[in-house]
């Protein structure tokens, strides 16, 4: 029995040593085998500059011309009177309530808070106000 144990155990042992002799013959090497070609991927490396990151551009008015929620929870809703299903425009993130449709917050990316806006009602986001469609923006109340 244990005559069969070490014939077993060399056995194992040679195809374990085998395995690994030809694994360390086949390595993977480099991914370009050219020197020129390794070259050329060291120079394309070196030329990619960082763009400078663009300021935050801010909508001076944002207007809600529209929200609608299906049964099945796809929303679509009208930015300056765009339609945006199931998504929002690039600067704004118009949140909307299921439960009741006629609560909407709009957050402008760049300005911190979120406001809440009725359908109609147009947003300055610098100052957080919101304007009736007969208001003009920036006139004084009376």
């Amino acid at each position: 029995m244990k005559f069969l144990y070490h014939v077993f155990f060399l056995a194992v042992l040679a195809v374990v040593s085998t395995h690994a002799a030809i694994a360390k013959d086949n390595a993977l090497g480099r991914l370009f085998y050219t020197p020129k070609q390794r070259a050329a991927l060291n120079a394309n490396v070196r030329s990619v500059t960082k763009t400078p990151k663009q300021p935050i551009e801010i909508p001076r008015s944002v207007t809600l011309s529209g929200a609608v929620t299906r049964s099945d929870g796809e929303r679509t809703v009208w930015i300056d009177g765009r339609a945006y299903h199931q998504g929002d425009p690039e600067d704004v993130r118009v949140i909307t309530d299921s439960g009741d449709p006629a609560r909407t917050e709009i957050k402008v990316r760049g300005v911190r808070k979120r406001v809440p806006v009725r359908v109609g009602q147009q947003l300055d986001p610098l100052s957080g106000n919101t304007f009736e469609p007969y208001e003009t923006p920036g006139a004084p109340a009376q």
